[in-house]
């Protein structure tokens, strides 16, 4: 029980500590209010909200949408290449969202809507591949000053009724690389860079799910 109670007394410790930043309240349309996270990303709850008897999850397929005007700029690009990305991103954030959630956060993955199952809907928005089709030719070496961008936002409901419980957002991929650098970018780079989106937003899921059992909004 003391290692229990030490967990948690960390957890909480972490987020008033270095990395974490407490803002003024923020409160969205649908009732949610800001609650402190990590500073690349937001996580907006409902206070009221009793998280303690989710223990398993259901996760929806991510939709994914491409930053506006992303076909013009790549004319190379083919509805067949758009659909792959598509279906590539969709694996890619499921296998690091069970990984994240299953293996790190020990949550089981249910079947159907049950009184200890959560929700999770997920969108990937801006979507910003600089060289989709890089690497495809034989010998064709591309490179890029910056790295894939995107949105990853996402709703917790409780599964039975559907209410609203939380919403998780960040903000993935800087303008460019570091004393502008050009890097090397092709289908594996490219997988890489939003597997590492993915795993990012996946944690602050399991972050703020820690959070919200371990206080009940103690930290607001």
């Amino acid at each position: 029980m003391a290692y229990r109670i030490a967990g948690v007394l960390f957890m909480v410790g972490l987020l008033a500590g270095c990395g974490y930043t407490r803002v003024p309240e923020e409160r969205t349309d649908d009732g949610l209010v800001r609650v402190p996270s990590r500073a690349s990303g937001g996580v907006y709850r409902d206070l009221d909200a009793d998280f303690t008897p989710y223990k398993r999850l259901i996760l929806e397929p991510p939709t994914v949408e491409f930053v506006a005007e992303w076909r013009k700029l790549h004319e190379k690009v083919t509805d067949a290449d758009v659909a792959r990305i598509r279906k590539e991103a969709v694996k890619l954030f499921q296998d690091e969202f069970r990984r994240e959630l299953g293996k790190r956060g020990r949550y089981e993955f249910a079947e159907a809507p049950a009184p200890d199952v959560l929700l999770v809907v997920p969108r990937i928005v801006d979507l910003d591949i600089l060289a989709p089709d890089g690497g495809t030719q034989v010998g064709e070496r591309t490179y890029t000053p910056g790295p894939v961008k995107m949105q990853v936002t996402g709703e917790l409901r409780d599964a039975a009724s559907n209410k609203l419980l939380a919403r998780i957002i960040i903000f993935e991929g800087q303008t460019r690389y570091g004393f502008d650098e050009l890097r090397l970018a092709n289908r594996s780079t490219n997988a890489h860079e939003m597997r590492l989106g993915f795993g990012k937003w996946s944690m602050m899921v399991r972050e703020a799910l820690n959070v919200a059992k371990a206080t009940r909004g103690s930290l607001q």
